[in-house]
């Protein structure tokens, strides 16, 4: 593992990310021209989010297993081509049934993305640094928000939805060439299979890794790693599920327009980006979990808080407050549980705590859209303020932060 941080793996895994991201996040402001584009209502339309979740999961679940005994390299390098090629064929989709396709193809290859990435950043980076390596990196999602959200409204506007995705697969070939020159010719990388031999206990915790079904009873006889996989589902669904109703409660409750809501929201995707590196940093001088616990409640607070404010400038800045302290505990978590799962398992685990974050962000949803029809905003601020309590209770009780780094046997 490597002692420093290296800025061709960081900014190469950032990119990797951002694509994933991006490709998720246009699809919102893109559905209404999509709709009148098949001639189908936007409730058909929102078909295309569930799909692109369910293949993210499932593809994540069987790469994460394989790319433990194969490497990352291969399955990054391999996702990015099948990214870049669903990309394009979406932007001649001319029917619905042809638009799920590509959705599914699309959605399986950013679930690899995603996981494959995360678990390589674990492998490469040494855990007293991996915090901000993981800062850096977890950056790519806000700036998502921030950069290709505006930009894809923006093209769609001028030059059609289209346009958009034949972009994210010029991106994404430019993606899969720099990672192929950064992962096999500049910094070469080492599967799980060349670390040195392990000692009998991590045999027993490695061994299930090639085989799915006795890898995660492995994972499950674990406390802490039961605990993780909570945790990434509270973390996912309290933030998104915030998020979510945000924009409609303050058009709802104070009358602002969509282009004041957008500014809202820039606001907090930019101190999101300053959150994300300095909960990274901090994270490497102070320990992953205490900052996770420190952001957690700032987090909780401002959840608790934001919905009880009149329109001001306070509330816009609490709004801003709640991503930053989101975006802040982002790395340092993730880092942790990178470090919690054995070596030899590690993209497997990856991946499972990538369908927990799923599932959260999906029941969140759904019960945040509940709360919401019933009890306005206040309702949707008590359950994402719960769901990051969680997050402060697990971390101080079933998770204890690694010291001598190896993730088989933290003390």
């Amino acid at each position: 593992m490597h002692q420093e941080l290296d800025g061709w793996v960081i900014a190469n895994l950032f990119l990797i990310l951002f694509v994933g991201v991006a490709d998720h996040q246009i699809i919102a402001p893109l559905l209404p021209a999509i709709a009148a584009f098949l001639g189908v209502s936007v409730s058909a339309i929102g078909l295309l989010v569930v799909v692109y979740s369910l293949a993210a999961a499932g593809a994540a679940l069987v790469v994460g297993v394989w790319s433990d005994r194969l490497g990352r390299n291969v399955f990054l390098t391999g996702a990015l081509l099948v990214f870049s090629l669903s990309s394009w064929a979406t932007a001649y989709a001319a029917d619905l049934a042809w638009l799920l396709l590509c959705r599914i193809l699309t959605g399986m290859a950013a679930g690899v993305l995603s996981a494959c990435s995360i678990a390589y950043a674990g492998d490469y980076f040494a855990y007293r640094i991996r915090g901000r390596a993981l800062g850096y990196i977890s950056m790519a999602n806000w700036a998502a928000t921030v950069v290709a959200v505006p930009v894809a409204a923006y093209v769609a506007d001028r030059l059609g939805w289209q346009k958009n995705f034949f972009g994210l697969a010029i991106a994404g070939l430019g993606v899969s060439g720099l990672n192929f020159i950064c992962m096999s010719w500049l910094r070469p990388y080492r599967s799980a299979a060349e670390y040195p031999s392990p000692s009998a206990r991590e045999l027993d915790i490695a061994h299930p890794a090639w085989r799915p079904a006795g890898m995660a009873r492995s994972f499950l006889s674990r406390s802490d790693l039961i605990g993780c996989l909570v945790i990434a589902f509270c973390v996912s669904g309290g933030i998104v599920g915030a998020i979510t109703y945000a924009g409609a409660w303050m058009n709802v409750q104070f009358r602002v327009t969509t282009r004041v809501i957008g500014l809202v929201f820039l606001a907090g995707g930019l101190l999101a980006l300053v959150g994300s590196a300095l909960g990274g940093a901090a994270s490497d001088r102070y320990g992953k979990k205490s900052v996770g616990i420190a952001s957690s409640v700032l987090l909780a607070l401002s959840l608790g808080l934001l919905p009880l404010l009149p329109w001001s400038g306070l509330l816009v800045g609490v709004f801003a407050l709640a991503n930053f302290a989101a975006a802040c505990r982002q790395g340092p978590v993730t880092a942790l549980m990178t470090e919690l799962a054995p070596l030899r398992g590690r993209g497997a685990f990856i991946a499972m705590r990538n369908v927990a974050s799923q599932i959260g962000i999906a029941t969140t949803a759904l019960l945040g859209g509940i709360l919401f029809e019933r009890f306005g905003y206040g309702g949707v601020g008590v359950l994402c303020t719960a769901l990051t309590l969680v997050v402060v209770l697990l971390l101080s009780t079933q998770i204890q932060e690694p010291l001598g780094g190896s993730g088989f046997d933290p003390k």
